[in-house]
């Protein structure tokens, strides 16, 4: 399908799928992108996705620096990606290299053609090779965080309310603590009768994955990556270690009954 809109239209309608992005309806996967609060994070969210679908290509970070990231999308050998493939990706990937507060973004084919700059993308003729991109940024503000208060709903309620706004996030008991104005020694004091913080972090992933089972109809794979589980398998494993339960299991044991065709469950109207 790609392929036939890039001979019917041109690669440029691809690469400017990603500026829809903020307009489209809610969706776990794109709010966990959307997240990221560096370039470099947006990369490692966007690797861990890859993992999820099981997607033959691969977007490979090349080099990183503070103001740039040589990437590439790469396949199978003998089978690259497809241009049309090259540059809806691209167009994604700049979109949300965008968001995360990088300014003065522009994007390079390799060798020096400049495909995106100013908000604008332009198009790479026919023959030039798509695959090689280089991302470069005159500086970057990361999206403004929020330093959640401990107040009278207690620090466990607290930090369920934090770690819930981005599961996606690789956390560490220091973030958290820096998100809940706490000292670290301080945090893990309070957390120990629940476990501590790798105890609290688990139990929060799965009750927002059982509750995605249950009032959604996304693939596994979106829930586990939107959840924060590494990979499938790992979603899998501590998903059945908390409830005996596989995600599928659980999913088909308690699920209300699937709505007549055409019709949605109330939670996935706002999907739609």
């Amino acid at each position: 399908m790609l392929a036939e809109v890039a001979d019917a239209h041109g690669l440029l309608p691809l690469l400017r799928v990603g500026l829809a992005l903020p307009r489209l309806p809610p969706h776990p996967v794109i709010t966990a992108l959307r997240a990221a609060d560096t370039p470099l994070d947006l990369f490692r969210r966007w690797s861990r996705l890859e993992r999820f679908s099981h997607s033959r290509h691969r977007v490979v970070v090349r080099h990183a620096a503070p103001t740039c990231v040589v990437a590439e999308h790469v396949g199978p050998p003998g089978s690259p990606p497809h241009p049309a493939e090259d540059a809806l990706v691209l167009g994604v990937l700049a979109a949300l290299v965008d968001d995360t507060g990088a300014r003065g973004l522009t994007v390079v084919l390799d060798p020096e053609l400049v495909v995106f700059a100013d908000g604008v993308f332009t198009a790479p003729p026919p023959s030039h090779a798509t695959s090689q991109w280089r991302f470069t940024w005159s500086s970057q503000v990361p999206p403004a965080g929020t330093v959640v208060a401990v107040t009278g709903e207690g620090l466990g309620g607290r930090s369920r309310a934090v770690l819930a706004a981005d599961l996606v996030r690789r956390w560490t008991v220091g973030d958290l603590a820096a998100e809940t104005a706490m000292s670290v020694r301080s945090l893990q004091r309070q957390l120990r009768p629940a476990g501590g913080f790798a105890a609290l972090l688990g139990a929060v992933r799965a009750d927002r994955a059982a509750d995605l089972l249950l009032t959604t109809a996304h693939p596994l794979g979106v829930i586990g990556f939107a959840c924060g589980y590494a990979d499938q398998p790992h979603f899998t494993r501590d998903f059945r270690r908390r409830t005996a339960m596989t995600p599928a299991a659980y999913r088909s044991a308690f699920a209300p009954p699937s709505p007549p065709t055409g019709t949605l469950r109330p939670a996935e109207a706002t999907l739609a």
